[in-house]
């Protein structure tokens, strides 16, 4: 058995002392560990691991996610660069750690909990009856797509709940104290005045125009700027359900739709089922339960019953459905009571038990009419995936005895699609990205297909592979284009611009070095901005720590919020092609008093702080006792980058 929490935790609580002082922020970044290890895992801790299907699956999902967000998606390669595999690594690591302890710790999870939990999400309701419905659960999870199933997901509420639980036993009732606050308040609330001076471009000369050699050598040193992706030629037979529910939409008949709408109802995904509030007493014989069953059904407190005839309190169950009683005689009994009515029974084990219901909740179910045309496009797809099945088996058959894709396409009458070079995001040349429509989705929205096509060797038709639709693929590369610098005669304009823009911002900083040793000599800013005219402005601007200009280069406002009265900084502006000199001219403590809302969310940020602070060294303790290692190279094969 593991430590206790305190234990775990004694040792480094004095760190956390000292860093509240500081006010710092909860980082749980973990250093790397670039060990050999188990073959199907891209982190491990201890003996517990997340594999690499799970981060191919999460990866795949918040590329998806970036995509929707930022309107254009993202290679692997550029995940790669921006670090998205290790924000995946880092939640990996923490969730393992908590798992670990708990797991030492013995906490474990109700999975009746983690039922309620699931069915009380709102996205997995419906809006009919507003009950759980698990048709939109299996919707939601088959549109995150990678194999994403509900047992999967039910396996990670327990897990989340069971951390959740973990944690909350650390840190909860932590709350910073009011003084505090007030310290943290004051400080975030002191108000800075600064004269801030701009030069724009018009305060250096205009770079000479430069010759096509000097055009060349920057070419040449800023390559990545100007490289071309890598094009793919491709040819496939694409088979999508969308593409086949024209064809199968009129095999859905009335009868089909109805059958479809009735099981739903006899499994609970549609409507309710029905219910009622149940209450027993237990009894030591029959003559007492009929007793207790007789003031039962006058109107009888349950209580004060049991009370009365000397019986254990009574069991109250709300809202149970039929066969969710444990006992199946009490629970048919039960369902043939009707409102307010109460029986004796003996119960399956011979004990003698008094069953009243003190209220009914009837079935309902949902206007046909109102479900009807979801249903028939649920069949309709289920049926184009049956289709698409029966002539994946045919397509997989004519490949292996080795017919091309364009003679299995005539003898089966099967659509072709040729797409004449796209890149690794399903970009075109000429930056027509391929979505689609809403109806027929296009490649660019299918990531795993494109990964495919860029891995997969020139001139083979592949093998039949799954897409994110469900549907299936095979295709063929006919031709590849390498990724390549640009030559100069193609992209010059675009390079003079960036030459020039270089040249630009070197001579600003230049210029303003040499302004900022004339004001330590004793010149001043207004001066400088008098001289200069129309190639500067010269303002005064507020600043403060809880609404930092954004007109200002950021590192210019840390510089004026950590500086002393008369202090310069200085730096690159926020504006492109300036730069910026600034003055602080002085400080203004917060004079306000503190209360209210506003303490409260004070003191909220700094006990979050506080707890952030507290769980970074438990997470570490715990790293003390479990191996924390990283898998890089299964990593780096998922997302298809080559070995550093």
């Amino acid at each position: 058995m593991a430590q206790s929490i305190g234990g775990k935790i004694k040792n480094a609580f004095v760190a956390v002392l000292v860093g509240l002082l500081v006010l710092a922020f909860a980082v749980w970044g973990v250093n790397d560990m670039f060990v050999p290890g188990v073959r199907n895992a891209v982190v491990s801790v201890g003996d517990a691991s997340v594999s690499t299907r799970d981060f191919n699956r999460d990866l795949q999902s918040r590329l998806r996610e970036i995509a929707a967000q930022r309107g254009e998606g993202l290679t692997n390669e550029e995940a790669y660069r921006q670090g998205i595999h290790r924000e995946l690594l880092t939640q990996y690591e923490v969730r393992l750690a908590v798992e670990k302890d708990a797991q030492d710790l013995g906490v474990g999870v109700n999975r009746a909990d983690a039922k309620s939990y699931i069915e009380a999400i709102p996205a997995f309701q419906s809006d009919i009856t507003q009950e759980f419905d698990r048709s939109r659960l299996e919707q939601a999870l088959a549109q995150s797509r990678n194999g994403y199933t509900v047992k999967k997901f039910e396996e990670d509420v327990l897990r989340d709940l069971r951390r959740i639980q973990t944690v909350e036993a650390i840190v909860g009732g932590i709350q910073a104290p009011a003084g505090f606050a007030k310290r943290q308040f004051d400080f975030l609330s002191e108000q800075r005045r600064a004269t801030v001076l701009t030069l724009n471009k018009s305060a250096v000369p205009t770079p000479e125009p430069p010759s096509d050699e000097v055009l060349q050598s920057f070419l040449d040193t800023n390559a990545a700027r100007y490289t071309a992706p890598e094009y793919r030629q491709v040819t496939m037979i694409r088979l999508e359900p969308s593409g086949f529910l024209p064809d199968v939409a009129g095999e859905i008949t009335e009868e089909d739709v109805q059958a479809e709408f009735d099981s739903r109802i006899a499994r609970g995904v549609l409507g309710t089922k029905a219910s009622r509030d149940v209450v027993v007493l237990t009894a030591p014989d029959k003559s007492t339960a009929e007793e207790a069953a007789t003031r039962l059904a006058a109107g009888e407190e349950p209580a004060l019953i049991a009370s009365a005839l000397g019986l254990v309190a009574p069991d109250r169950f709300d809202g149970v459905e039929k066969d969710q009683l444990l006992d199946p005689v009490t629970d048919d009994v039960a369902f043939e009571l009707q409102e307010a009515e109460a029986r004796a029974i003996e119960n399956s084990l011979g004990g003698f038990e008094a069953v009243f219901v003190p209220s009914v909740t009837e079935a309902t179910t949902p206007d046909f009419a109102s479900i009807e045309p979801e249903i028939r496009r649920s069949l309709g797809e289920e049926a184009a995936k049956a289709r698409i099945f029966d002539i994946s088996n045919e397509l997989d058959t004519r490949l292996i005895n080795g017919e091309t894709l364009e003679a299995i396409a005539t003898e089966l009458s099967l659509p072709m699609e040729s797409y004449d070079y796209i890149d690794r995001v399903g970009t075109t040349r000429d930056g027509l990205t391929l979505n689609g429509s809403a109806r027929i989705p296009g490649i660019a929205q299918d990531d795993e297909l494109l990964r495919l096509i860029f891995t997969e060797d020139i001139g083979f038709d592949t093998d039949i592979f799954p897409t994110t639709q469900g549907g299936v693929v095979s295709f063929r590369i006919t031709d590849v284009i390498d990724s390549t610098v640009r030559p100069l005669s193609e992209i010059k304009d675009r390079v003079l611009s960036d030459w020039q823009d270089e040249q630009i911002r070197e001579a600003l900083t230049e210029r303003g070095l040499a302004l900022a040793a004339e004001i330590r000599e004793g010149r001043t800013l207004e001066e400088i901005a008098e001289e200069l005219g129309e190639a500067a402005v010269i303002e005064e601007r507020g600043i403060s720590r809880t609404q930092p200009p954004r007109d200002i280069a950021g590192a210019i406002v840390v510089d004026l919020l950590t500086s002393e009265i008369g202090d310069l900084a200085r730096g690159t502006g926020a504006a492109p092609l300036t730069y910026t000199l600034a003055r602080l001219d002085r400080i203004t403590p917060n004079t306000d008093g503190i209360a209210g809302e506003i303490l409260d969310t004070v003191q909220s940020n700094i006990s979050a702080e506080i707890s952030g602070d507290i769980q970074n060294a438990y997470r570490l303790a715990i790293l003390k006792e479990h191996e924390l290692r990283e898998y890089p190279d299964q990593v780096r094969a998922i997302m298809g980058i080559e070995g550093e």
